[in-house]
């Protein structure tokens, strides 16, 4: 094979030549030379035919394979050949896979070379040694590729080897993943999806469509070539509508908005619409998508969940919330008129009495006929809410004169006329209701709803089963009213209630012995609420029995809690009211709540207000003594505020008396105030009563004391009012050296 090359030219010069002459000498007259020169042409073709078909593969790249090299990185293919031996003979564009081993590295040796780091491709060579020829797919590395396998054989046709081709396709695989991902998300989405052409016909549709509204592909196509008004897909086609679309789509390629589209059924649904443009390479509009979700079912629950907002579920009437909105809307008409309004707050006579006899769904079939007589009596322009619990209201604009407004009162009361029925028993029941009139007794919201309060209180302290109006100015004693009964009796079952507890220091033995509890309501609204705002509403409604038994018991608990952690508390005060002092019933459950928490009776002492004690001296004193005798603890709060003759004491068996807090206060003026506050310790020390001063906020008021003999002392210089968890920590700093008792 060496000669080839030479032979080639000598071929190729023949051929030359010959065409040479041809084209210089006539064939007629050189007959012999033209015959010479076919045989060198013959001669040549047998040279080149022999050049085109070598026997034996070569193991040296040539300028060629240097050339094919080059061409396979640019392609970014890998050619291959393995001769029979199954050693490798030719590799080009090896560097594209792995440019850390060199191709002359891999030139002549086995197949098996590959074994370790390709062995999915050693596989695929080993398939092609049988002499098989094959497409297959793999991967060198991140890359994929196409292979593609043929045998190779000499002139006879023997085999010498095989050879394949790989084809780099990994970004062709990369564009069918994404194009496959891309159909699949349009065909799962929950979005309807429609594609038109340019010419905007629909091409394809997803599933998500045909659930929504229930046409096909083929439905829709027909559905766009009718152009019906009245059954298309558009519910209300219009064509300023479709101008401004096609305007959005020329500037932004993008356009979204709410359309009232229209399904199968006719049924028509709110649909947010995004249509998109698009383009080509070049730029070139290639296709409109058309994305839409139905917003029936969003609008529906929106609607829903406003109006449960809105309402009260038990009877369905406007809640607080609404009745607010709508009472402010109708002062603001009636100022607009210059007309009357007026607004009833009723609220039902020993209703928590009848739950507790009859049950509480006893107490819901009531509640709900009573909403029901109520929307009966009223006019249909009026509003019937619940307010919460046992609380109703009604608002009546457009009212010409007091007379109207008592006819209206006197309509409420009638539904209670009836007796109620419900599974075959029968019983009565009341309510008092508060009348509040615009402008008479208010000009705004707040006003109004205080003053309707405030009267129907006045109402139940008239007897109840009646109306009342403040329209004549009587409504001093509870005209600064901020809440509701409603709202003080779910705080309880909210979790809004929450203790505080303010040391008790002994100045003299400079420690703590014990504390005072103190109620707070976290108002969701207000903020923190001190009892003194809210205690008035408590009593007057009913509620300080429930109050008063939580406290119990969350001080029992908290005491217990204390005394397991190893914190000797002396004792817990506690404030306690009238209703409770005339419970029969709370004796018992002060003990069985000691009890329950293995508590000493003790660790208790209850406070009662100088002024509470001095307008129920005689039912005040049966009730301590009974209480003293089984060990419980009592104490005078604000002692010397009333500035009466304190002979009452003799024959009250209270342990302590609270001085007065706005007595200390004074103690920077004159001597006069001092000794006040000596007098009415040395009453105490007389009537062997511990004295404690409340309200000691500076040294120099704990000096005075001192000096005046008066021991126990409670104010910010002590400590706020603070968490159990607090005081808990402040407590075990102090060291007890001797049983935490007052005297």
């Amino acid at each position: 094979m060496r000669r080839a090359p030479f032979f080639s030219g000598l071929a190729f010069l023949s051929v030359a030549i010959g065409l040479h002459f041809f084209a210089g000498f006539p064939l007629i007259n050189n007959i012999l030379l033209y015959f010479l020169l076919t045989l060198c042409c013959v001669f040549s073709m047998l040279l080149l035919k022999g050049r085109a078909s070598p026997a034996v593969l070569q193991t040296q790249p040539s300028k060629d394979e240097g050339s094919l090299e080059e061409i396979a990185d640019i392609c970014k293919v890998v050619i291959w050949q393995v001769d029979g031996k199954g050693l490798l003979r030719q590799i080009s564009g090896w560097q594209g896979i792995n440019d850390e081993v060199d191709t002359a590295d891999l030139l002549g040796r086995d197949i098996a070379v590959l074994k370790d780091d390709y062995p999915g491709f050693y596989g695929f060579l080993l398939r092609a040694q049988s002499g098989e020829d094959f497409v297959a797919h793999g991967d060198f590395g991140s890359q994929s590729y196409q292979h593609s396998f043929s045998a190779l054989t000499d002139d006879e046709g023997g085999g010498v080897g095989f050879q394949c081709v790989s084809l780099d396709v990994t970004e062709d695989q990369r564009l069918y993943n994404r194009l496959a991902f891309t159909e699949q998300l349009i065909a799962t989405s929950g979005e309807a999806v429609i594609i038109f052409n340019r010419q905007r016909q629909p091409l394809s549709v997803n599933h998500a469509f045909t659930r929504m509204t229930g046409f096909s592909r083929h439905e829709l196509v027909k559905l766009l070539a009718r152009a019906d008004s009245q059954s298309g897909l558009i519910a209300h086609p219009d064509n300023a509508f479709f101008k401004s679309v096609l305007q959005a789509l020329k500037e932004k390629d993008h356009w979204t908005g709410e359309v009232a589209l229209r399904r199968h059924s006719g049924e028509q649904f709110a649909a947010n619409v995004s249509l998109s443009v698009i383009r080509g390479n070049g730029g070139t509009l290639t296709h409109y998508a058309v994305f839409f979700s139905d917003l029936s079912y969003m609008k529906r629950s929106h609607e829903e969940l406003r109006y449960l907002a809105t309402h009260d579920n038990l009877t369905d009437l406007p809640n607080r919330r609404l009745l607010l909105d709508r009472l402010e809307q109708g002062i603001q008409r009636a100022k607009r008129s210059h007309r009357q309004l007026a607004l009833f707050y009723i609220d039902l006579d020993s209703f928590k009495l009848i739950n507790d006899s009859l049950g509480h769904h006893f107490g819901d079939e009531l509640l709900k006929e009573i909403a029901r007589r109520l929307l009966k009596v009223v006019r249909q322009s009026d509003t019937v809410a619940r307010l919460a619990g046992d609380e109703f209201t009604v608002v009546a604009e457009n009212i010409n004169d007091l007379v109207e407004v008592r006819s209206i009162a006197e309509k409420i009361l009638s539904c209670f006329e009836k007796p109620f029925e419900f599974h075959d028993q029968q019983f009565e029941a009341t309510a008092s209701v508060g009348v509040a009139v615009y402008p008479n007794d208010g000009t705004d919201l707040i006003t109004l709803m205080k003053q309707a309060d405030a009267a129907m209180y006045k109402a139940k302290a008239a007897g109840r089963n009646g109306f009342y109006s403040l329209h004549d100015g009587e409504n001093s004693r509870v005209s600064g009213r901020l809440f509701y009964p409603s709202e003080l009796r779910l705080a309880l079952k909210r979790n809004q209630m929450s203790l505080v507890y303010q040391p008790l220091f002994d100045i003299k033995q400079r420690r703590v012995v014990g504390c005072e509890s103190l109620l707070r309501w976290n108002h969701h609204a207000r903020g923190l609420i001190k009892p003194s705002d809210f205690m008035l509403i408590s009593e007057e409604a009913g509620i300080t029995g429930e109050l008063g038994a939580w406290t119990l018991n969350e001080v029992c608990r908290q005491l217990r809690s204390w005394h397991l952690q190893g914190l000797d508390v002396g004792y817990v005060s506690i404030n306690i009211e009238i209703s409770q002092i005339e419970d029969p019933a709370y004796p018992e459950l002060i003990l069985d709540t000691l009890g329950q928490h293995k508590l000493d009776a003790s660790c208790l002492m209850f406070e009662i207000s100088e002024a509470l004690v001095l307008a129920n001296v005689t039912r005040v004193t049966q009730f301590v003594r009974t209480l003293s005798q089984m060990g419980i603890r009592f104490c005078v709060d604000g002692f010397g505020s009333s500035g009466k003759n304190s002979n009452y004491l003799k024959d009250l068996p209270v342990e302590a008396l609270k001085l007065d807090h706005r007595l200390l206060m004074r103690v920077n003026g004159t001597r006069q105030h001092i000794d006040l506050i000596q007098a009415l310790t040395g009453i105490g020390d007389i009537l062997d009563k511990t004295v404690i001063a409340v309200g000691v906020e500076r040294v120099r008021q704990e000096e005075v004391l001192a000096e005046i003999g008066c021991h126990f002392a409670q104010g910010y210089l002590y400590g706020k009012p603070m968490s159990a968890d607090y005081f808990g920590k402040t407590f075990s700093q102090q060291v007890a050296n001797r049983p935490s008792r007052l005297n």
